[in-house]
């Protein structure tokens, strides 16, 4: 919180004294009176950032490490952040140079070349922050400049303008009036460019809308939102006022004290954004609280619950989000009416945005489904094979006497199942695509707590968080076998995430699966030493899949067993009977029963690391060597899309 408020208190001297110099260029006045103040703005700048190096270097150095004279200036010779500072610094001390000189020196061109130094201090002021970030490119770190010196700027002006209106009661309305739409048009063109950055920077820190509500960086920059709304009011309040005021007369007064008030609300916007960039971004976070009994979700209401249940259900008319959108219609005609309606006009003002919020409200709620504290947390043990398995143990372990083995939900005790009310409670099917529908914290929330029905117990006890991570991950790859049965030869669209594993890489370059995305990848499954395998037409099989994947410029990763020749095995990985269970889950066919091992399969991944399509096996002169060539070159001419391997 140290470094928050020195950064506030480090920013605010600078905005004003740019705010100062801005000013008698739009009054078109000498502003001699201001000089003093600028100067005294400049030097506080550059002694508080002094002060911030030490904070900046405590938080970062280990707290056993004293700080000493010699460690700082290491520490800012060295390292990124301290690289930053010092160049700001020097900005900072040139700017507080000039400052001081313009006490001395009257001159037009040298107090515009102030302005700029001061607009390059603000601009400046977000690199020793996350603007530094080398994974941003540089028109991300670029938003970041052009945010802070057009907030601060923005800030900076408005805090002038509310002294020069408490201030200046003697000089004339018109000049007053004039300064004001000057000012306005300035501040309307720094809002813009702070919306559009503030947009380019919150897409890349965020990362989604939960993360406003579900993370400590969220929550600030969605009341930095609120701040920013409060702001633009005040700001529209003034707008009004100088499209309607009278010719000859201006109210210093009043414009002076909403003026004060947008510039409270936007000195609490930069404070803060002073806090939010000294904490770690949302999109980075990994520990999500979501603070709401519900979430809005398309997929989880519309697109499940809407197309299963009929408009009328005796028992569960009021699941279905249709019944909202027809409320939500019948509240927006009725505001239509209210506002049309000759004897309700005069209640109009009120009755009709009252109608509006209401339909809004229900709009709203047909979008709801529940959703608990964990439901955005994100997994702390990443999606592999390796995983797969494990989870699979613990699965076969703690559910298989309700889900069942394949988790068809038709386990040994699945029909004798009761609620506390004595209803009887069928276990959820774990195949069907539903899942999907549901968020992994959702998953992670009933794993820990049980279900809602009551029936499921928790198993917060019996498994450790890594443990009910694995089972989340064997859970997505069992709702992906349903859908999987109808894998083919051609590829289908972007659904199903290829697990991660390890491969075996004597020059330690590329070590996992996913180290190979950015080109398709033929990932083949073969036991040779299977009963009743034909092995001369398996190798034939196996070496049309080597020689195209070769020739098409795939990569290629063989997960063979049973002593299949070593001169059609490409890379390999490090546990391949784990890989092989994981990937049998989905290595399901129609009418055919599932089985743990895979005797032989061709999977075609795409440069994103999506499972595209499926060959079971290759013959000579059937143009199945064609259709894999074709799909491999289609395959690499689509854009590489950078996806978690959480995606669902």
């Amino acid at each position: 919180m140290s470094q928050t408020f020195l950064r506030f208190f480090e920013a605010l001297p600078t905005a004003l004294a740019v705010g100062l110099l801005l000013l008698p260029l739009l009054s078109e006045e000498n502003g001699a009176r201001f000089k003093p103040a600028i100067a005294l703005c400049g030097v506080l700048r550059a002694v508080l950032g002094f002060g911030l190096i030490v904070l900046i270097a405590r938080a970062i150095i280990p707290a056993d490490v004293p700080l000493s004279f010699d460690g700082l200036v290491t520490f800012s010779t060295s390292t990124s952040v301290g690289r930053a500072w010092v160049a700001t610094e020097i900005v900072a001390l040139l700017f507080a140079l000039a400052t001081l000189l313009r006490l001395r020196v009257d001159s037009g061109v040298f107090d515009k070349a102030t302005l700029g130094l001061g607009g390059l201090v603000l601009a400046l002021t977000s690199v020793t922050g996350h603007a530094i970030d080398d994974s941003f490119r540089w028109w991300q770190q670029a938003s970041f400049l052009l945010h802070t010196a057009a907030g601060l700027t923005w800030l900076g002006g408005l805090i002038g303008l509310v002294w020069w209106m408490f201030t200046g009661r003697g000089k004339s309305p018109e000049v007053a009036a004039k300064l004001s739409e000057r000012w306005s048009n300035v501040a309307k063109v720094a809002i813009v460019i702070v919306v559009i950055s503030g947009i380019v920077m919150a897409w890349e820190n965020v990362g989604s809308f939960a993360n406003l509500l579900a993370t400590p960086y969220g929550r600030l920059l969605t009341i930095k939102l609120a701040l920013f709304c409060a702001s633009m009011l005040a700001a529209l309040a003034l707008a009004l006022y100088l499209n309607r005021r009278p010719a000859d007369k201006f109210d210093f007064d009043w414009y002076g004290r909403v003026g004060l008030a947008e510039a409270v609300a936007a000195a609490g916007l930069v404070f803060i954004a002073g806090w939010i960039a000294v904490i770690t971004p949302a999109s980075h976070e990994t520990d999500l609280y979501w603070p709401l009994p519900f979430r809005l979700s398309w997929s989880a209401t519309w697109g499940y619950v809407g197309a299963k249940l009929p408009w009328i259900d005796v028992a569960n008319w009021y699941l279905a989000p249709a019944w909202s959108a027809v409320v939500a219609v019948v509240c927006a005609a009725l505001a239509a009416f209210f506002w049309w309606a000759p004897r309700l006009r005069p209640w109009r003002r009120f009755s009709t945005p009252g109608a509006l919020l209401l339909s809004a409200l229900f709009v709203g709620s047909s979008f709801a489904t529940v959703a608990y504290t964990d439901t955005y947390n994100d997994p702390a043990v990443d999606y592999t094979a390796m995983s797969v398995v494990r989870g699979q143990k613990h699965f076969n372990a703690n559910c298989v006497a309700c889900h069942g083995v394949s988790g068809e939900g038709n386990g040994e005790l699945a029909s004798g199942l009761k609620d506390l009310k004595g209803l009887p409670v069928t276990p959820a099917d774990l195949t069907a695509p539903h899942v999907g529908n549901h968020t992994i914290g959702d998953i992670f929330h009933w794993l820990s707590y049980g279900g809602t029905s009551g029936v499921m117990p928790g198993f917060k006890e019996t498994l450790d968080p890594d443990d009910r991570w694995d089972v989340i991950n064997f859970l997505l790859m069992m709702s992906y076998s349903n859908r999987a049965r109808f894998i083919g030869a051609q590829p289908m669209v972007q659904w199903l995430i290829a697990p991660d594993f390890q491969l075996v890489d004597p020059e330690d370059k590329i070590t996992t699966f996913y180290g190979l995305r950015g080109t398709p990848t033929l990932l083949s499954f073969a036991r040779c030493n299977a009963p009743e395998v034909d092995e001369h037409a398996l190798e034939a099989s196996l070496a049309i899949a080597d020689e195209t994947a070769k020739a098409a410029g795939a990569n290629h990763v063989t997960v063979y067993q049973g002593g299949c020749p070593a001169s059609l095995m490409a890379r390999a990985p490090t546990n391949p009977q784990a890989v092989e269970r994981a990937y049998s889950i989905i290595n399901r066919y129609p009418n055919e029963k599932p089985s743990d091992e895979i005797a032989e399969a061709h999977y075609l991944i795409d440069r994103s690391g999506y499972l595209r399509a499926r060959y079971r096996h290759f013959e000579d002169g059937a143009g199945q060597a064609a259709q894999l060539s074709a799909a491999i070159a289609q395959l690499a001419r689509e854009p590489f899309i950078i996806v978690s391997l959480h995606s669902h």
